[in-house]
C-alpha cells in the first residue's frame, strides 16, 4: 500500500495509449501466417478480456473515521511562537474496481487530489488522514465532508474514460489487424507474381492466448462427490477458497472498526460484505436474504443458470445452542442435495474470544452430520466435511468462522 495524490499521479490519456500501442505491438509481431489463419472475432475478444478493466465503485454510506492521535505542532501569532496540538483521523471508504484508475489523471477532472492509501487489488478499503487544530465539532463534519468530496469527485470521470478506451481496444483492433492482413495479402500477390513459391499449407493450429482473467473462471463440475446422480455445474475448489479469503479478510478488516459494527444486526453487517462478492465473479449473482428450499439464506451465490454454488448464514454468537441450532437450520432447511460449499459466519460480541473458538472446535465434532476436519483458513476460520441430513454419501463442505465485535 503506497500513499499517493488520487486521480493526480499520471495522464490516464498516456495510460491508454500505452495499452494500445502494446496490443498494436502484439499484432504486428505476429508471422503472417499466424495473422491469416486465426480466428479473427476470438483474438478480438482475447484483447477485448485482456484489457476489460472493472471500473471504481466506492460506497461512502459505508465510510469510517476512526481518531489516530494527537502531535505537537508550532504556531506563530502576532510575531510570538508557541506550540499546540492537532488531532489526526483516518477516513476509510470501501470500493470495488481496478485499484490502478486511483492514480490515473481524467481527462475532464475536479482539481483536488487529496492524498490516499489503496491496497494493489480490485477491492479493498482506501484510507486518508485528515488533521484538525482545535476541537470544533463543525469543522470535524466539514472536513471530513470536504476529504470525502475529494475522493469521490472523479470517480465518474475516470470511468467516463475507462469506457472510452474499451471502446478504443475493439476498434483499434479492427484498423490494426485489418491494415497487417492486407500488407501480408499484399506481399504473398507480389511473390505470387513474380513467380516465388509461397508455401500455402501449414500443419500448425493457431489459437488465441487466454487472457488472464482476475476473477475466478466458471464453476467446473465437482469431482469430490462420492455420488454422481447428475452434471450439475458446482463450484471447484479455487473459487470456494476464494470466497472464503475474500470473506475472512473483509470481516477481519471491519473487526477493527467499531463504529462499522456497533448497533448492526446480522443482516446489517452481512449486507457490507455483498458488493465486494458482488462485483468478483463472472458467471454468478450474488444475494442476500434469498429464499432457497424452506427459508431464506443470507448469503447465496448462483451461477448464471440458476444453479446454487455457495450458501452462507450470517448470526451473533449465543453459545453452544445457537451453533447446534444454526447447522440444522442451514443443513435440514435451507440446503439441498446439490449444495455442497456452505459457511456459517458467527459475529460474536463475548470479551473471551478464545473461548469462544474453543467451543466451534469442540462442539462442531459432536454434531450428528459431521464427517471429519478438512484443516483452517485462519485463527477463527475453520473448515470441515458434513454429510447432507439424508445422504450419509452426500458431502458438503463447511467453513466456520467467528469475527470478534465487542460491544
Amino acid at each position: 500500500m503506497a500513499l499517493f495524490a488520487i486521480f493526480g499521479t499520471q495522464e490516464a490519456s498516456s495510460s491508454f495509449r500505452h495499452y494500445l500501442k502494446e496490443m498494436t505491438d502484439e499484432i504486428n509481431s505476429k508471422s503472417n501466417d499466424y495473422i491469416l489463419n486465426v480466428d479473427e472475432d476470438e483474438w478480438k475478444e482475447y484483447f477485448v478480456n485482456k484489457y476489460d478493466f472493472t471500473p471504481l465503485t466506492l460506497f461512502p454510506e459505508q465510510a469510517t473515521v476512526k481518531f489516530k492521535g494527537k502531535r505537537k505542532i508550532k504556531k506563530e501569532q502576532f510575531g510570538r511562537v508557541y506550540e499546540s496540538e492537532s488531532y489526526r483521523f483516518e477516513l476509510s471508504v470501501p470500493y470495488t474496481g481496478y485499484y490502478f484508475l486511483f492514480m490515473l489523471i481524467p481527462s475532464t477532472r475536479r482539481i483536488h487530489h487529496p492524498m490516499v492509501n489503496v491496497p494493489s487489488s480490485d477491492s479493498g478499503i482506501l484510507t486518508a488522514e485528515f488533521e484538525m487544530y482545535d476541537q470544533n465539532e463543525k469543522q470535524f463534519e466539514y472536513d471530513k465532508k470536504h476529504l470525502l468530496d475529494g475522493i469521490m469527485a472523479n470517480v465518474p470521470n475516470i470511468n467516463n474514460d475507462l469506457q472510452r478506451f474499451k471502446a478504443d481496444v475493439s476498434s483499434t483492433f479492427d484498423t490494426v489487424y485489418k491494415r497487417k492482413k492486407e500488407k501480408v495479402l499484399s506481399e504473398n500477390s507480389f511473390f505470387e507474381k513474380i513467380n516465388i513459391d509461397i508455401d500455402k499449407k501449414t500443419d500448425k493450429i493457431f489459437k488465441v492466448p487466454i487472457a488472464k482473467k482476475k476473477k475466478i473462471p466458471e464453476p467446473i463440475v465437482d469431482k469430490k462427490s462420492t455420488k454422481k446422480f447428475t452434471e450439475t455445474p458446482a463450484m471447484d475448489d479455487a473459487f470456494y477458497a476464494d470466497i472464503i479469503e475474500v470473506i475472512y479478510t473483509f470481516f477481519k478488516s471491519v473487526e477493527k472498526k467499531p463504529s462499522t459494527y456497533k448497533s448492526k444486526d446480522e443482516e446489517g453487517l452481512r449486507d457490507y460484505v455483498l458488493p465486494t462478492l458482488e462485483t468478483r465473479y463472472d458467471n454468478t449473482s450474488v444475494t442476500g436474504e434469498t429464499f432457497n428450499k424452506g427459508g431464506k439464506t443470507d448469503i447465496l451465490i448462483r451461477y448464471k443458470d440458476g444453479t446454487n454454488l455457495f450458501v452462507a448464514e450470517c448470526k451473533y454468537w449465543k453459545g453452544e445452542a445457537v451453533l447446534h441450532e444454526t447447522i440444522n437450520q442451514l443443513f435440514d432447511r435451507y440446503l439441498t442435495w446439490r449444495d455442497s460449499k456452505v459457511a456459517i459466519i458467527f459475529f460474536v460480541k463475548n470479551k473471551e474470544f478464545s473461548k469462544v473458538l474453543a467451543t466451534i472446535k469442540e462442539i462442531i465434532p459432536k454434531h450428528e452430520y459431521f464427517v471429519r476436519e478438512n484443516g483452517s483458513n485462519g485463527e477463527s476460520s475453520f473448515s470441515y466435511i458434513f454429510h447432507f441430513p439424508t445422504d450419509k454419501e452426500k458431502f458438503i463442505y463447511a467453513e466456520i468462522m467467528a469475527f470478534h465485535f465487542p460491544e
